[in-house]
């Protein structure tokens, strides 16, 4: 008998345990995010044909070969897309990026996050125009 009495005294400890633990629904939309950066001169025209690298912390570099800004985008170049929203978590990580052309340089630090269910990338800090200097 005691143990049927503690059998019905454990289901409600049971039932609330089972209903606390929230399961993560994940709905990721169909839109696919990218950012990108504005390279202008010091005349403020944009620059085409720049060598870029992008890397995060670790040195990983990132190839956006596969994507080609619009022809009215002159000048701008990809940071970040959701192509690598796996290498983020929901804390910012750092991006470096550095374009060269005809011995002058221009660099620009980025911070990129992610929601919780690695749908997306979000730009947390960085700037949108750089000037190469």
């Amino acid at each position: 008998m005691k143990f049927f009495v503690l059998l019905i005294a454990s289901i409600p400890l049971i039932l609330w345990k089972q209903c606390s633990d929230e399961p993560n629904d994940c709905i990721c939309t169909e839109e696919f995010r990218m950012y990108l950066v504005v390279v202008i001169d010091t005349l403020g025209n944009p620059v085409d044909s720049l060598q870029t690298t992008i890397k995060n912390e670790q040195g990983k570099e990132y190839d956006f070969g596969e994507f080609e800004p619009l022809l009215y985008l002159m000048g701008a170049y990809f940071v970040m897309t959701d192509g690598y929203q796996n290498d983020f978590s929901q804390g910012p990580g750092k991006i470096f990026f550095k374009g060269a052309k005809n011995n002058l340089e221009v660099t620009g630090e980025y911070l990129f996050k992610t929601d919780k269910c690695l749908c997306h990338v979000y730009k947390v800090a960085g700037p949108d125009t750089l000037v190469l200097k």
